[in-house]
């Protein structure tokens, strides 16, 4: 580890937020979090196989955050907002794929794939999955059509004008002319669409998530139907606004969002207005 990596470390807390590392002209290469910024950082320097990364890194700085939440939140935007050189994977903008179910003249769920920004729930078209490209979405359909003898026209795998080709393999009842009873064949569609749905919220309105630090610094996040709508800092004096919301549903925040918010650990944080009844 070279004087001027031990330097870095010896000015950062061992507490949750992002680092940031630029580069000698002041690009911006890296963004990252952690539970503890010393710990995270000192692994940068130390890894074998991130060398070509610290030989880069001339200036780092933090922003501490409350807890966990606030540093993944603050991360995300950071990435989508600044474009990081080498956060090659997650700068990129997801445009992600959404399976549509909608139901057809005769009463059977016809799957469409469509490639969105921002989701926008339409309780008439049901999102039935959430992918993160057209590829996964597209074996996701083949691999249901077999697994649970689901039609490919009626998946939007194939155009034929009568009997899809696995009807006759014998790997289709014939929905897709009218063959088999509906109400069966859908109950199929949703169990295959089972573990790919979005997650239905569980509360009745929104909740607040409180996290605080030993510092003193307080942040609260405003949840409701997994997009954030709210978030406040403040370090004993007056709260002041502080990850952007944008009121609208991401994908990256609600994966964020739903594994914080179903994790038992993080219960004492969540002050929900209600639960819904099941």
């Amino acid at each position: 580890m070279t004087s001027f990596q031990k330097s870095v470390l010896d000015g950062l807390p061992d507490s949750p937020g992002v680092y940031l590392f630029y580069g000698a002209s002041g690009e911006l290469l890296y963004v990252g979090k952690s539970r503890t910024i010393r710990s995270r950082v000192r692994s940068h320097f130390t890894t074998r196989n991130e060398g070509w990364l610290r030989r880069r890194v001339k200036r780092v700085e933090v922003c501490e955050t409350a807890g966990e939440l606030g540093a993944l939140l603050l991360e995300s935007q950071l990435i989508k907002e600044l474009r990081p050189m080498y956060n090659v994977v997650a700068r990129r903008r997801r445009r992600i794929i959404i399976a549509r179910g909608a139901l057809d003249q005769r009463g059977y769920i016809v799957i469409s794939l469509k490639p969105i920004d921002y989701l926008d729930l339409r309780p008439e078209a049901p999102v039935m999955g959430i992918f993160k490209h057209h590829t996964q979405a597209k074996e996701f359909l083949v691999r249901a059509a077999k697994e649970h003898r689901l039609c490919p026209k009626l998946l939007h795998l194939e155009t034929a004008k009568r009997y899809c080709f696995s009807y006759h393999l014998g790997h289709c009842d014939g929905a897709c002319m009218g063959e088999e009873d509906p109400a069966a064949y859908n109950a199929r569609v949703e169990q295959a669409f089972d573990a790919r749905r979005l997650r239905a919220w569980p509360y009745n309105g929104a909740v607040t998530v409180e996290e605080a630090s030993p510092s003193g610094l307080r942040e609260s996040f405003v949840i409701d139907n997994w997009c954030l709508l709210e978030s406040y800092r403040s370090t004993g004096g007056n709260a002041e606004p502080f990850i952007k919301a944008r009121h609208r549903f991401d994908y990256d925040s609600y994966k964020i969002l739903y594994s914080y918010l179903m994790d038992a650990s993080n219960a004492g944080r969540i002050r929900p207005r209600t639960l819904k009844c099941v």
